[in-house]
């Protein structure tokens, strides 16, 4: 389903082909970046339009912000079409069950998703994004 949203001050739009769920990430980078667990939503033919700063975040990956506002924008593995796009930057924010936890070694003990989601160590995520 095609979604659109924008960040925080409207420079920034987006249009993104969503897939059906939603994740979060609890490695220390995303929760450095967003100051907690990163919930996205996975997307392809993602297109924004506006001042986007892409920063190289890790060998391979590459994370976009608003260069106005500072709103995170997007996870990219390059190489691909994949882009996790933040939750909150959509317009309509039905539909997309909680269904993955990545990097779930290093959650902090202080909070919990009550949901049933599946649950991948850093080590797996990067073997299934790192090899396609």
């Amino acid at each position: 389903m095609t979604r659109t949203g924008s960040c925080l001050c409207g420079s920034v739009t987006l249009s993104a082909d969503a897939l059906p769920r939603l994740q979060a990430c609890h490695c220390s980078m995303c929760r450095k970046w967003v100051g907690g667990p990163f919930m996205a939503v996975p997307c392809t033919g993602a297109v924004f339009e506006g001042p986007v700063k892409r920063y190289q975040s890790s060998d391979g990956f590459e994370r976009g912000f608003c260069s106005e506002c500072g709103s995170s924008l997007f996870f990219h593995p390059k190489g691909s079409d994949l882009h996790g796009i933040p939750l909150g930057l959509f317009d309509d924010q039905s539909e997309l069950p909680f269904k993955a936890e990545f990097f779930i070694e290093q959650k902090p003990a202080c909070y919990s998703f009550s949901n049933e989601t599946r649950k991948m160590t850093g080590e797996e995520f990067e073997t299934k994004f790192r090899s396609g």
